[in-house]
């Protein structure tokens, strides 16, 4: 059901135009990094300032059309508790894919979803290095710089191709991570890490990959990629049961694979 709350078209719109500006922000900002000796800062520290500089390119545009609504991002979010009581909120990651950005490895991007009564409504995902523009709206398909994208066709697991975020080194779950990852590269064609999960999902959707999971993320490594997911056929799942924007734990792929996937990670 289309959401009475929020014009989503407008929304949708909203969300481009941010992507597009803080996209182009990433890409003018790159020089700053070639800079860092000049000015004696690290260059995580300035990739770090650029991100918050995107961050606020997203915020004003988003704010200025829909300024009752909250905003969550990867940093100092202010309307967190949004995501739990239902009202509008816009759920961004201005710079999915930093470590790729600090080295120069052109595998980053910007997300931006609109979430309601705790459902993405609409999602984008801009890939900045290859100007590529993925987008959808709940209820209306899904597009790749204008044009309707669909995930692919079934596949057995052999013939598929995965695609994974490692977990960070200390992170709890790399025992149990690093079994389903010798699992998975056994029984498919191939695995592909990125570095980005915002590009793995907008991948996923547009048919060039078939599998994809993850631990240890956040509602703004998934909000937007959940839109595209379901409007271009595919299926996202949360494996610890909880809500899709709360879970720790996710898989993603086309419906054919769901069942033998998820059977192929639970394996002890």
């Amino acid at each position: 059901m289309i959401s009475a709350m929020t014009d989503l078209l407008k929304a949708a719109r909203g969300a481009e135009q941010a992507a597009y500006a803080a996209g182009t922000h990433l890409q003018a900002s790159r020089s700053r990094l070639s800079e860092t000796v000049i000015t004696h800062k690290a260059p995580s520290e300035v990739v770090g300032t650029i991100e918050r500089e995107a961050r606020r390119l997203i915020r004003d545009v988003v704010k200025r059309s829909f300024p009752g609504h909250g905003f969550v991002g990867d940093e100092g979010s202010d309307d967190a508790g949004l995501l739990a009581d239902g009202r509008p909120v816009w759920v961004v990651d201005p710079l999915d894919g930093t470590a790729n950005y600090l080295r120069g490895y052109p595998q980053y991007a910007v997300a931006i979803a609109l979430v309601e009564a705790g459902e993405p409504q609409v999602g984008v995902i801009y890939d900045p290095s290859r100007n590529e523009f993925f987008g959808a709206i709940r209820g209306r398909g899904a597009v790749m710089n204008g044009q309707p994208i669909r995930c692919a066709n079934p596949r057995a697991p052999i013939e598929s191709l995965a695609a994974t975020v490692f977990p960070k080194p200390a992170s709890p779950r790399m025992p149990v991570y690093m079994g389903e990852l010798g699992r998975v590269l056994r029984a498919f064609s191939g695995v592909r890490r990125s570095g980005s999960m915002a590009l793995e999902l907008a991948c996923l959707a547009a048919g060039r990959i078939d599998a994809f999971w993850e631990h240890d993320r956040d509602a703004w490594d998934c909000a937007a990629g959940t839109v595209l997911l379901r409007e271009a056929g595919a299926l996202i799942h949360s494996r610890d049961g909880l809500p899709i924007l709360a879970s720790r734990s996710l898989l993603a792929c086309t419906p054919t694979l769901f069942e033998p996937f998820l059977s192929l990670l639970a394996e002890p």
